[in-house]
């Protein structure tokens, strides 16, 4: 609570396109774990617009954090810090195997349907994730070593090892089993 909210910007790499009070939207789980927790005002507070068409959300909030950059003198938004978490399929935010956000290389942002989950979602893609200042993933105890494995090995078929090879600055924390 003692931290300069007022001085953060939190973005989100991804959202899926429900409302933000669905169960599944991750606005809905940050809120409930940290803004309101935490006293974080709303106007530190970027937020995916899932309720609206997929097209014209990513449109939305590519233009939000255009206009951010622009402020500051930046072609593309820098993120100070990006956290990211990583699938059982080696995505991160919602780029995810076999998908067209992957060959994205000029939207920043974009809706991304998902055949496997039948689902649009709203996603960063690789030019913006790479302009960030330093990604950190974390990943939970129960993640499957060989997935870290083929990580730190560089499969090109996982999302996340694109992350790995191209951002400036890449941080892993992986919790170990207890």
């Amino acid at each position: 609570r003692d931290l300069p909210w007022e001085k953060i910007l939190f973005t989100f790499g991804d959202e899926r396109c429900v409302p933000p009070e669905n169960n599944e939207s991750n606005f809905r789980m940050a809120n409930e774990a940290l803004f309101r927790p935490a006293s974080v005002p709303d106007s530190s507070i970027l937020r995916m617009r899932g309720e609206f068409e997929p097209a014209v959300a990513a449109k939305e909030y590519q233009a939000q954090l255009d206009a951010l950059a622009a402020k500051r003198g930046e072609k593309i938004f820098e993120h100070d810090l990006i956290l990211l978490g990583l699938g059982d399929d080696g995505h991160t935010a919602s780029l995810f195997p076999e998908t067209e956000a992957l060959s994205e290389t000029h939207r920043r942002v974009m809706a991304n349907y998902v055949s496997k989950l039948n689902s649009w979602r709203l996603t960063f893609t690789f030019p913006l994730i790479f302009a960030a200042r330093a990604v950190c993933f974390l990943i939970g105890p129960n993640k499957d070593p060989k997935l870290i494995e083929r990580i730190f090995s560089g499969d090109s078929a996982l999302p996340a090892v694109r992350v790995d090879q191209n951002a400036k600055s890449v941080i892993w924390i992986i919790e170990q089993k207890s």
